[in-house]
């Protein structure tokens, strides 16, 4: 491990402990540095009851790996830490207090921000992304709170660097990709059609959507036994460009295949609720090389192309 964490991080964590693991109106000790040493001073008696969260407090560090994560606007670069001792001292430094961002406003996110990953004392995962002094956490929402991201990056650098990600890796981005373009990642989806590999005619239509679970119907024309699974992703169009939506929440597909023999049809469900609430738009479910198109109006539901 490189050095250990500057001054700078020292006078943050300071502020961090008094803030998030003392009584909130107990002393808080403040260090500046004068040239020549260190020196400390003590407020009396700071009222921080409108300090409302610290939103690592549940983090385990004990058996969990932390990843922090680094987006440029274009690419996504995350950073794995596996020792525990490394993994208090960081998160010492980012736990500060946080309140309600009185602008929780998400289009106005710029590049280049942060994000964390962890595992909290039951196993789930914690997932914060940072802009700015504005923390957005798991459940979408939106904190405010000055935390050094800059320094605790750099203090990771080259431990176990994947630079290779793209924006669907961010943390929570399912929030901000409905909203923002920039954490929208480009399809790779072959053609308009969205049926690049599928021999002559396997195709897939949008029949129902109800209470955020759509029924589609998958037709085999194709002249051939054909094979789908349960995965499938789920696209936006936007300004004539089709983006891969992330989820807000968690999807799990069972690893099974399906067979569908030639001339038949089937019927399967495909459960958007992890996406949270879809403007009106146009969308495509893409699931093995098909994708089958839909409109929604303004109130979520079904309507013929705009």
């Amino acid at each position: 491990m490189k050095k250990t964490l500057t001054l700078l991080l020292a006078l943050v964590l300071a502020l961090s402990l008094a803030a998030c693991g003392n009584d909130p109106t107990s002393d808080i000790l403040w260090a500046a540095d004068d040239g020549g040493g260190t020196e400390t001073e003590t407020t009396e008696n700071v009222d921080t009851e409108d300090v409302f969260a610290c939103l690592l407090d549940e983090a385990d560090t004990a058996s969990s790996a932390l990843i922090l994560y680094y987006f440029d606007g274009e690419i996504v670069t995350s950073r794995t830490c596996y020792t525990t001792a490394t993994e208090d001292e960081l998160l010492e430094v980012l736990n500060v207090s946080v309140t309600p961002a009185e602008d929780a406003d998400l289009s106005a996110w710029e590049a280049p921000c942060y994000g964390l990953w962890i595992c909290d004392g039951e196993g789930y995962n914690l997932t914060l992304a940072y802009y700015d002094g504005l923390w957005l956490d798991r459940d979408g929402n939106v904190w405010a709170g000055e935390a050094n991201f800059a320094a605790c990056w750099d203090e990771l650098e080259g431990e176990d660097e994947d630079g290779t990600l793209s924006v669907l890796s961010f943390p929570n981005a399912g929030y901000l990709a409905p909203v923002n373009s920039r954490f929208l990642a480009a399809s790779d989806t072959a053609d308009e059609s969205g049926i690049s590999t599928m021999p002559l005619e396997m195709t897939m239509t949008v029949l129902d959507l109800t209470d955020g679970v759509v029924t589609v119907l998958i037709d085999n024309q194709s002249g051939y036994e054909m094979e789908y699974g349960e995965s499938f992703s789920l696209e936006t169009e936007q300004e004539g460009e089709w983006y891969v939506l992330p989820p807000q929440g968690t999807l799990e597909f069972n690893d099974i295949a399906y067979i569908l023999q030639d001339m038949e049809q089937a019927e399967e469900t495909c459960d958007l609720t992890a996406y949270g609430e879809l403007e009106a738009g146009h969308y495509r479910i893409v699931k093995d090389d098909m994708a089958a198109e839909f409109w929604l109006d303004e109130n979520g539901a079904l309507t013929d192309a705009g």
